[in-house]
């Protein structure tokens, strides 16, 4: 497949335009604007949501139910992506598709998406079993900046450089303050500038919101800068499940996240996301690399 045309990087104000892919022929999609991440490579979450986005172009009339998304190498922000939907299944009730993400002659990621029929009696959600502290009482990424200035130029680089979300961590001191001593943690996000679309586009958002922050449980005790700047973080499987036919991305969610260390730097974070009401609406699962760079 032949290289897409060079990418133009994002202004990181309307997700709408990152999600937005131009069809390329038949059940093949194209991107050709670009987010950044701190590694200097295309942040997981826009491959994450453009990919459900192209998946979601070929199963009308059914939402999301799950996304599995395997990293193969980072993406060149500079060069456009090309998404190929291949069709495993269309039954009654599921269908099923392949992806391939391409740049040039070299695999970008592998994933996997389903899709369903909504059901007359989808059943009762499950909730939240307790309260959380309300996003609007807790402090900004801007205002948490100006608390540990010794801690402001790691946040502008990894979070603060990304104004589309407005991110509340409930814990911010396991952070800034000392290493975290729980692994479970919990975190509020919402969209600054909300999208105009509707249905399949808030998953699609709700995916690229879904690599936004990182359990520092998993990290080694270190200052947020010294940990970005010597350690390599990468997100090396990303798995999605919806649990909700709607939901409003609008609207803050709640992260509640629960991750475990493995061997040679790896680590598995557990996420239910929740909506303002309590609601259960996605769970997911990443398999993350955190590597000393020299190593």
């Amino acid at each position: 497949m032949a290289t897409a045309a060079n990418a133009r990087a994002w202004d990181q104000r309307d997700l709408t335009e990152l999600l937005s892919l131009e069809h390329n022929g038949q059940n093949s999609y194209r991107s050709e604007v670009c987010d950044t991440n701190a590694n200097g490579r295309v942040y997981g979450g826009q491959l994450l949501g453009q990919a459900l986005w192209a998946a979601a172009q070929t199963a009308a009339g059914r939402s999301p139910s799950m996304l599995q998304m395997t990293f193969l190498q980072g993406a060149r922000p500079q060069d456009g992506i090309e998404y190929s939907v291949e069709t495993l299944q269309d039954g009654r009730r599921f269908s099923t598709r392949h992806l391939y993400g391409v740049q040039g002659t070299g695999l970008v990621f592998s994933a996997n998406a389903s899709f369903q029929v909504a059901q007359a009696h989808p059943g009762d959600p499950h909730r939240l079993a307790r309260t959380a502290p309300d996003p609007e009482n807790l402090p900004t990424l801007a205002e948490l900046a100006a608390r540990y200035p010794q801690h402001s130029e790691a946040v502008q680089l990894r979070f603060s450089g990304r104004p589309v979300l407005d991110v509340r961590p409930i814990h911010p001191e396991g952070y800034f303050e000392h290493p975290a001593e729980q692994r479970e943690i919990a975190y509020w996000i919402r969209l600054n500038q909300p999208l105009v679309g509707e249905g399949c586009l808030h998953h699609a958002a709700l995916a690229y919101m879904s690599d936004s922050w990182l359990n520092g449980s998993l990290a080694p005790p270190l200052g947020m800068f010294e940990l970005w700047q010597h350690y390599y973080i990468s997100n090396l499987n990303h798995t999605l499940w919806f649990h909700s036919l709607e939901l409003n991305a609008n609207d803050w969610l709640l992260f509640v996240n629960d991750a475990v260390r493995s061997l040679s730097g790896r680590g598995l974070a557990m996420t239910h996301i929740y909506q303002r009401d309590g609601r259960l609406v996605a769970s997911m699962a990443q398999d993350m690399l955190i590597s000393p760079r020299n190593a």
